[in-house]
């Protein structure tokens, strides 16, 4: 039986969108399945076998079907999928999501002979996009945080000045959330990290305390307690 095993997956920025790597290279004898990350519309590279300094025949196959099978001296390409011999690196561009799939290569010198053998398995997920970040004071002077991103399998974390936020800090919420309340008396420089298998992204706003809730807190008090007095004196003096 085989299993799906994770594997270190790289970002790497380019102009025209997201490109990762994956190293789905196993130890002699493994029978896990790697699993790597491709970004919807961008491109990965995948480390499927070592490299090879000389034609031999490779054959590629997405979920047993054969994407090409012949003899070649270095590169091949059909349609966005393309395989360099003398790196052992496979790669897919122009990501759709029917490229999700798992994908196998096998190579046999001149006399047949299969002398490698490589495979993974491919998810696909759309990039995270640039989170907006908000902020609401409410009425009780606590701040509402929110982060919103598009993407797929979207993981969150937060910071303050630099430091880990945790639930401690937390009036409400999880600091795995999109969205938080930071507890009375908070302030400085909130960081929403969101992140996928495929990229991540950042974004930061002061937070000050809710100087104009707080104020009108006050205010409210003042005017509880001039009531409370007016109706104690009334009720002494009759």
């Amino acid at each position: 039986m085989l299993y799906r095993a994770a594997v270190l997956v790289f970002l790497v920025g380019v102009t025209d969108g997201v490109k990762v790597f994956c190293n789905a290279t196993r130890p002699h004898g493994d029978v896990n399945v790697p699993q790597c990350f491709g970004p919807l519309g961008g491109a990965v590279e995948v480390q499927l076998v070592t490299p090879f300094s000389q034609g031999y025949k490779v054959t590629l196959k997405t979920n047993e079907n054969v994407l090409f099978s012949r003899d070649i001296e270095r590169t091949i390409q059909v349609e966005n999928y393309s395989f360099d011999l003398s790196t052992g690196i496979f790669t897919v561009k122009d990501i759709k999501r029917t490229d999700d799939a798992e994908y196998s290569i096998e190579i046999h010198n001149d006399n047949g002979v299969l002398i490698a053998v490589g495979i993974c398995s491919l998810s696909v997920q759309a990039p995270v996009s640039s989170p907006l970040l908000s902020l609401e004071c409410l009425a009780s002077g606590e701040q509402r945080v929110s982060c919103s991103a598009e993407g797929d399998a979207l993981r969150y974390g937060w910071s303050l000045d630099g430091n880990q936020l945790v639930d401690t800090h937390l009036l409400s919420g999880n600091v795995a959330t999109s969205h938080i309340t930071l507890k009375l008396g908070l302030s400085g420089v909130i960081k929403c990290s969101v992140s996928n298998d495929v990229s991540n992204a950042t974004a930061s706003k002061t937070v000050s305390v809710c100087v104009e809730r707080i104020h009108i807190m006050i205010n409210g008090f003042r005017a509880a307690i001039a009531l409370l007095l007016t109706v104690a004196l009334g009720v002494y003096c009759a």
